[in-house]
């Protein structure tokens, strides 16, 4: 007969084993649903590039492009914002699911085009949709001052509706990314880039970083 010792430790192996199994699934269908967000965010950004060229290719009126990008920028910008929480969200609760680090960088793509849009607004149509904001972060190593401003910028936001916030990692080693650090010689973190003119290094308060902020959206510079 076998031991009840030997029995116990069978039965909490199998509950632990479910366990495992039940959180693993969890995890792979929430995997799945940032997928999901991330392919219809990726199409939008196609259909953008496509729309540009035929733009360009055209002739078309500026202020028929301009009126196209301001109504993807508001739309995209919203399911961004959203798809940013839930990143943050699942990331603290994952365990064993190896396709965030995927689904994080797609990320960081469709947050790279849609600020590139609203600085071609600015650029072609006079104004931005909203005012952007850079923020250059480490994701690599702790950065209690990065995670400080995080907090701050959220604040800023929350205040003023017409500003987004476009935060990229510089330690990732993606050339999109030290492009857009480069630009305005960023090598320290974290740093804040207002309307592509402004550069704010070192943790910056609430007040400061609104004193620069322009309600006409931010004009190109």
């Amino acid at each position: 007969m076998a031991s009840p010792y030997l029995k116990a430790a069978l039965i909490t192996v199998a509950i632990a084993a479910l366990g495992f199994f039940f959180i693993s699934q969890l995890d792979y269908m929430r995997a799945d649903e940032l997928r999901a967000d991330i392919d219809r965010l990726l199409f939008q950004a196609q259909s953008e590039r496509l729309m540009h060229s035929y733009f360009q290719t055209m002739e078309n009126s500026t202020s028929e492009y301009c009126k196209y990008i301001y109504g993807v920028g508001q739309e995209k910008t919203s399911r961004i914002y959203e798809l940013a929480d839930k990143i943050r969200y699942y990331e603290k609760s994952n365990l064993v699911n190896s396709n965030y680090r995927r689904i994080r960088d797609q990320y960081y793509l469709s947050n790279a085009e849609l600020y590139l849009n609203a600085r071609a607004a600015a650029k072609y149509c006079g104004s931005s949709p909203y005012a952007t904001v850079l923020f250059f972060y480490k994701v690599k190593e702790d950065c209690p001052p990065c995670r400080a401003q995080g907090e701050l910028l959220d604040s800023v936001v929350a205040r003023n509706p017409n500003v987004r916030v476009f935060a990229f990692p510089i330690d990732t080693g993606y050339e999109f990314i030290d492009v857009f650090a480069r630009r305005h010689g960023i090598t320290e973190v974290p740093a804040v880039v207002i309307n592509d003119k402004t550069v704010l290094r070192g943790l910056r308060d609430e007040a400061e970083i609104e004193r620069y902020l322009d309600d006409s959206a931010g004009a190109s510079g």
